[in-house]
């Protein structure tokens, strides 16, 4: 772990500040071959209620969920359902080579494990689409989208979960495999597991009032997504042996707010919990020894040993995908995790508070991560890695005129954290792909659409569904012209032309 900010106080205030401006550096250019691409998931665009009524797909944990909270639910999404030909048009007029999404195992097959043969040939039509325009397809195959029917009995605490993702990772290479360029099996597992069942933020939330118990089920839910992974990988390299099978991980890099021994000890417990708990299971084949030590051996699956094995596919990865949004400070403090997070009065923080620790603070959080990730685990096995996710939550009000949104902080973001891949690049850390978290605003889960949890390049009016494009998005576009950070900053000076 490591902990290279020096001393900080907590801060006392929750001040949101803008991204301060950052001179780009001359000589920030990607290596030609080098993946520039755009992410977004299903469920957050599709708008489940389409998918229902058209396809008879099964309802996601997430509509439950959000009805049972009074939170705004993924029914209406962007309306990809059936906006899929303008949106990908959008992707074209960027110039997105490179695009990564997911396939919904709500969608993909019943409750009896049968394909539902119409989300099938709503995949294919959009897929084929893009195919034709030459833009590569990344595909998740478990973004969150788990059935409402495997959450009624426990969802993921429930080794059955893991068997009907391995059928529709099944399904997806044999009906869809002709389209998709390189498959990611999981989504972050943590977000998943951890702060679903409990921290309790996303479906299904917990399951009971003891944090105890919640954490119990937690581990149980991240163990069986890894062993998910594990049949999934197997099954599918026996329908399609050359495909390329990755997966994506969040990750957070974690530091003391002071080089005791107390607070060093809060950063490596964050650290084992958010990053090394999925590192080590799937690399090494064994979850991180003193974690297992504070959680306890009645906290772990009953007979977890014996899926070790099936878990244990990092050596066969074709990529490691590095999700990245936020570091974060920890000191020593209470509960299970016995730490507790300090916030930086008056540092930059997305419109969701997160800290992103950009400049005149502490920049190198994407590139400590990387080099954290590769000199840790290449040993084991490790090859490359995509970001494979990178984006900043930011209120943009549109006037219902405006024809381009400002949404400098947000390129400001996205170029500081290429600068830090570039250094990680030029370390020899082989980094081939940075996909840029999203195209459009879409459902963000809990925050639902509330526009501080927009992290799209181009608007999404929540009214008409209209699209509206962010400078973000020109920016990206150029970028993806030149792979030249300073050439798109040029580009967007003054006037700019729409793609």
């Amino acid at each position: 772990m490591q902990n290279g900010l020096a001393s900080y106080s907590q801060s006392g205030g929750n001040r949101i500040v803008s991204l301060p401006l950052v001179n780009p550096q001359p000589g920030i250019t990607l290596p030609p071959g080098f993946k520039l691409g755009i992410a977004d998931s299903d469920l957050q665009v599709i708008g489940e209620d389409h998918t229902l009524a058209e396809e008879g797909s099964e309802p996601t944990m997430w509509k439950r969920f959000t009805e049972e909270r009074g939170l705004p639910t993924p029914g209406v999404g962007i309306d990809r359902y059936h906006r899929w030909r303008e949106d990908a048009g959008y992707l074209r007029r960027m110039g997105i080579r490179h695009y990564r999404t997911s396939v919904s195992m709500s969608r993909t097959l019943d409750r009896n494990g049968e394909v539902n043969r119409r989300a099938i040939e709503w995949y294919r039509r959009y897929f084929g689409t893009l195919k034709e325009s030459d833009i590569s397809i990344y595909a998740a195959l478990y973004h969150w989208e788990l059935p409402q029917y495997l959450s009624e009995i426990g969802g993921w605490t429930n080794r059955a979960s893991a068997d009907m993702l391995r059928r529709h990772a099944q399904a997806v290479v044999e009906h869809l495999g002709e389209f998709i360029e390189e498959y990611f099996i999981l989504n972050e597992p943590w977000c998943s597991s951890m702060l679903s069942y409990y921290e309790g933020v996303h479906a299904p939330g917990n399951l009971y009032a003891d944090e105890r118990e919640n954490l119990r089920a937690g581990i149980a839910a991240a163990h069986h997504l890894l062993l998910g992974q594990g049949l999934s990988y197997n099954a599918m390299k026996e329908i399609a042996p050359d495909a390329k099978i990755s997966t994506v991980l969040n990750f957070e890099p974690a530091y003391a707010t002071t080089t005791s021994p107390e607070n060093t000890l809060a950063a490596r417990i964050r650290d084992g919990y958010y990053n090394a708990w999925f590192l080590d299971a799937i690399f090494r084949g064994r979850y991180p020894e003193f974690m297992v030590r504070l959680y306890g051996e009645d906290a772990m699956p009953p007979g977890y040993e014996r899926d070790m094995e099936t878990i244990k596919i990092g050596d066969k990865l074709h990529v490691l995908g590095v999700n990245y949004y936020r570091g974060a400070l920890y000191r020593a403090g209470g509960g299970e995790l016995r730490s507790e997070q300090v916030l930086i009065e008056g540092a930059p923080r997305n419109s969701l508070e997160w800290p992103i620790f950009q400049p005149p603070y502490y920049s190198e959080g994407l590139y400590d991560l990387l080099q954290q990730i590769y000199f840790g685990y290449r040993a084991e096995g490790l090859k490359k890695m995509y970001v494979s996710e990178n984006g900043m939550a930011l209120a943009t009000p549109w006037d219902g005129k405006t024809e381009l949104i400002d949404d400098e902080p947000r390129v400001n973001y996205h170029r500081e954290n290429l600068r830090q891949l570039h250094k990680a690049l030029l370390r020899g850390i082989p980094v081939e792909g940075y996909f840029a978290w999203t195209l459009m605003d879409n459902f963000e889960w809990s925050e639902g659409y509330r526009p501080e949890s927009a992290f799209g390049m181009i608007h999404v009016d929540r009214d008409s569904l209209e699209r509206v494009w962010k400078k973000s998005a020109l920016w990206y576009s150029e970028l993806l012209k030149t792979h030249d950070v300073s050439q798109a900053d040029a580009s967007v000076k003054g006037d700019v032309n729409m793609p």
